[in-house]
């Protein structure tokens, strides 16, 4: 068997980039094997039970679940401009009592990565080059603006580490109309401003974390159908 060249893998690695969007994260769980990517699914299906038992208080744990292959179908079509309703991101809902989430958030799931912190985008140096968590922020925004969602969120979880949600700034805001984390309510939370690298652009987000206890804890399927109630009904007197 010939071997290929350097410039011919190169080049069909590209190819294959373009045609299922791959990002060079993604390159890097395949080239990983099978394990890594196991780990995400396993995840994936425990944190969307987790997800049905907080929205229905207890009651089933079977309202939400994996996206049609983990939202890369949807990202594909988005980028020749076809949308694929409903199963943008990691998370889509089997039952419509589901669906007030996933209008106001599209979310994306990272497990592992545990060589990797939220701190490479901070402390890099000017000639590094694109990090994990550019892609992990970069994936995740453009999910949220393809399916033209309320907002995103990004659940992280590092191996023996606690899970983490990162969210835009501005949700933080409109939650506190409904006293979640409300000036005088401390809550130990991050927030920050970062320069996120994507496809040779840059663009500079605000943005807060939280425990995923705390938001599971904190935020109600309530809360969330009342601002999306209010949004819609703002957005159509702005209308008349």
């Amino acid at each position: 068997m010939t071997k290929a060249t350097a410039a011919v893998v190169r080049s069909e690695i590209a190819a294959a980039r373009k045609r299922w969007g791959w990002t060079p994260s993604d390159l890097i769980s395949l080239l990983r094997g099978g394990g890594n990517s196991s780990k995400g699914s396993e995840y994936e299906r425990e944190l969307c039970k987790r997800l049905s038992l907080w929205w229905t208080h207890g009651a089933r744990d079977d309202v939400f679940w994996r996206s049609s292959g983990s939202g890369a179908r949807a990202k594909v079509r988005g980028r020749w401009g076809v949308d694929t309703a409903g199963q943008h991101g990691d998370v889509a809902a089997t039952d419509p009592i589901g669906a007030p989430f996933v209008e106001a958030f599209i979310t994306e799931i990272k497990r592992g990565y545990s060589n990797h912190t939220v701190q490479d985008i901070i402390d890099r140096p000017a000639t590094a080059g694109v990090q994990a968590w550019d892609d992990f922020f970069a994936q995740t925004i453009e999910s949220h603006e393809q399916a033209g969602s309320y907002a995103w969120l990004l659940i992280t979880r590092r191996d023996r580490r606690e899970a983490l949600v990162w969210f835009p700034q501005y949700v933080k805001l409109d939650f506190r109309r409904y006293g979640i984390w409300a000036v005088g309510r401390p809550a130990p939370y991050i927030e920050m401003r970062a320069t996120i690298r994507n496809g040779g652009g840059t663009s500079t987000l605000n943005i807060v974390c939280v425990t995923l206890d705390q938001w599971l804890s904190k935020v109600t399927p309530e809360t969330i159908t009342a601002l999306m109630t209010f949004r819609r009904s703002a957005k159509g007197q702005n209308s008349v």
